[in-house]
């Protein structure tokens, strides 16, 4: 199977080629920014075109949600124009495409697992952005594909966003600040590296449709951070806040985890977490 994959060097582009390097009957195509912008829907085409590829993934997203909301503009550009020019120029290759969304399309009222038939409402931007892309995707190519993830981490780290959250707080503990993490926003932190491994059979059985890859479980972001310190055995100064302490410009759900009634959801957060410390630092001391 011959597969283009646009965002390449990003969190979750990077693990897919980490994971899928050398997998039998699998021929992928990395391709970056450089090759090609989502946003250029004739450099896009031309990208597809020459490759010919079976399916193209497109993990490219902008995704900073304060930058979002700043700059709504180029949060729908990016992302839906994007999704559209993707998923149009795979159509006219006769490919199919897989385009990663977001928990973010739901507005956290549920407060049980979020299944591929809710209805999406989303509170912010990047989450309006996301909904708008998945419809865009849906019509530009009935072969399609539509992945949601959570909570993201993963070893390349998010450029849009400066790193990650497990970095992020172990900066914070390396450097002795205090440390205040919202207790009432829960998801299911999600090691980029396990949707890359579940991705992959998914593609080989020709799933289609929209499909949560999510870990199992859920934790509030106080206590995943709780857990990376336990982990590293480090006991910053780490205490919790509330959503409405801690401010900030963008609305976030206070329930986000994916549940779905398509695949069974990927190992537990936890072990996502004790896999990644062990990867990036080689044990978990």
């Amino acid at each position: 199977m011959r597969i283009l994959l646009l965002g390449a060097s990003g969190q979750l582009g990077s693990d897919i080629v980490r994971c899928w390097r050398g997998q039998p009957g699998i021929d992928l195509l990395p391709a970056t920014r450089a090759d090609a912008d989502v946003t250029d829907r004739a450099a896009v085409r031309a990208l597809v075109a020459q490759a010919r590829p079976a399916v193209v993934i497109n993990t490219t997203a902008f995704h900073n949600l304060p930058l979002c909301e700043q700059d709504p503009a180029t949060a729908m550009t990016v992302n839906v124009v994007g999704g559209w020019n993707v998923a149009a120029a795979a159509r006219e290759a006769g490919a199919a495409v897989v385009q990663f969304s977001t928990d973010y399309v739901f507005d956290g009222e549920k407060r049980t697992p979020y299944l591929e038939s809710d209805a999406r409402r989303a509170l912010n931007i990047y989450g309006a952005a996301k909904i708008a892309t998945e419809d865009a995707v849906r019509i530009a190519n009935p072969d399609h594909l539509v992945v949601r993830v959570s909570g993201l981490y993963g070893l390349a780290g998010s450029a849009g966003k400066g790193g990650n959250f497990v970095e992020t707080m172990l900066r914070l503990a390396r450097e002795g600040q205090p440390i205040r993490v919202v207790a009432d926003q829960v998801t299911a932190p999600t090691n980029t590296a396990e949707i890359a491994e579940a991705l992959l059979p998914l593609l080989r059985e020709g799933l289609r449709g929209t499909v949560h890859l999510a870990a199992d479980g859920e934790t509030s972001w106080y206590d995943f951070a709780r857990a990376i310190f336990e982990l590293r055995r480090l006991a910053p100064d780490c205490r919790p806040t509330t959503t409405a302490e801690f401010g900030g410009p963008v609305r976030r759900p206070l329930y986000s985890v994916l549940g779905s009634e398509r695949v069974p959801r990927l190992r537990h957060w936890r072990l996502g977490l004790e896999r990644y410390l062990r990867e990036k630092y080689g044990d978990l001391s």
